[in-house]
């Protein structure tokens, strides 16, 4: 290898001693004791159920850590409630403002989740939890959900199985997994935002200890509820879940003027909805529509039913889908199929997919197929009364 190349490697190896290398390590440091650890997902569920606040716990950031905190969360909540939101991240902004008096939600979603699980996790509640009269369901197509080639299988939401996951901590993530997060974007962000603002601090090392803490202070949020984080990331800005169970998403950006440039993301041949309409031509599984009618039948034995929700997508961009000859038949397709379907079975269906038909702006998203709380809440504040009898 010539003098010059070895001194080129030589170069890009210290550079990355000196600058990665020790964020990797303090981040790696802060993820032994947080990330995938049920006992600070436990500890954030008790904080919350004592004092109604918004909480964010590592534990919720490793695979099944939201499952594991919603459950937890939902059982406490149980006296409360006749209504429980389901679903996958893209419904993780309904709130308990969303609906009328009547309602009295929790909502359950995780990140990720799809509508085989989500099938699942009703049927459990429907067997086990008959105080719960409505459930909430997504009917995802820009995530290819409402598609999968999968059945439903049984879940286990009790008290007990989740006390086991947690004395057992048997979802504490990997070695491996725990550094390969350790050098994610988001942790180093949030990372050197702590330094930065311990820098500008008066005192310093006090600052810097106070941000390596894995379960920090109370603080008032925005919204004037309280707020405890019980992991180093995000520290301080609301971040994770409300009291409902609804996510606040204050760690992410609106998209605001962007949104042009994010609908002609989200048209890409290769992108997630792109594939999801090719792969399917537009048509839903069956065997999971078979399985939504039956919900909602005992639901409405149970005094309650269901409510199926095509959710929000970015203002402007299913709109934009309609008028490609690329995916305007399959996605045409998907609305006469669910369309038909609703009707057979007189099912309460919401359209929501089309924000901006509920005034819903590019500022209530925080990406094409994430809409905040405010958007749910005009979609609901239009579509329920419709939907419901008075009384």
């Amino acid at each position: 290898m010539p003098n010059q190349h070895r001194r080129f490697l030589w170069v890009l190896a210290g550079s990355f001693m000196a600058t990665l290398l020790p964020i990797a390590i303090a981040n790696f440091v802060l993820l032994s004791n947080s990330y995938g650890n049920n006992e600070l997902v436990l500890k954030a569920s008790q904080w919350q159920q004592a004092t109604h606040g918004t909480t964010f716990a590592g534990g919720v950031a490793a695979p099944d850590g939201h499952r594991l905190f919603k459950t937890l969360r939902l059982h406490d909540r149980l006296m409360e409630i006749n209504t429980v939101v389901l679903g996958s991240s893209t419904v993780m902004g309904i709130t308990q403002s969303a609906f009328p008096e009547r309602f009295k939600i929790y909502n359950i979603a995780t990140n990720s989740n799809p509508l085989f699980n989500v099938i699942g996790e009703a049927e459990y509640i429907q067997k086990y939890i008959p105080s719960v009269k409505w459930l909430i369901i997504p009917m995802d197509w820009s995530l290819g959900f409402i598609y999968l080639d999968a059945r439903p299988a049984a879940h286990d939401l009790s008290l007990p199985e989740a006390m086991r996951q947690i004395k057992s901590n048997e979802a504490r993530a990997p070695v491996t997994e725990r550094m390969r997060d350790a050098v994610s974007y988001p942790r180093i962000v949030s990372l050197l935002k702590m330094l930065k603002s311990a820098f500008r601090s008066n005192d310093k090392i006090k600052a810097v200890k106070n941000g390596f803490l894995i379960i920090g202070d109370e603080y008032v949020c925005p919204d004037g509820a309280l707020g405890k984080d019980f992991d180093p990331m995000y520290r301080g800005i609301c971040a994770g879940f409300r009291y409902d169970g609804s996510a606040t998403f204050a760690n992410l950006n609106r998209v605001g003027e962007k949104a042009q440039n994010a609908i002609r993301g989200s048209l890409d041949t290769n992108w997630q909805y792109a594939k999801s309409l090719r792969i399917s031509n537009g048509v839903p599984n069956t065997v999971l529509l078979e399985r939504l009618v039956n919900i909602d039948k005992r639901a409405k034995q149970n005094g309650g039913g269901i409510i199926l929700l095509r959710p929000p997508m970015l203002s402007g961009l299913e709109a934009e889908f309609m008028r490609q000859r690329l995916f305007k038949d399959a996605l045409l397709a998907t609305k006469n199929i669910l369309d038909t379907w609703v009707r057979q079975h007189q099912l309460k269906f919401i359209d929501a997919g089309q924000a901006e038909q509920f005034g819903c702006t590019a500022d209530e998203f925080v990406d094409a197929h994430h809409a905040v709380n405010t958007c749910y809440r005009k979609i609901f504040d239009l579509s329920l009364p419709s939907l419901m009898p008075k009384g």
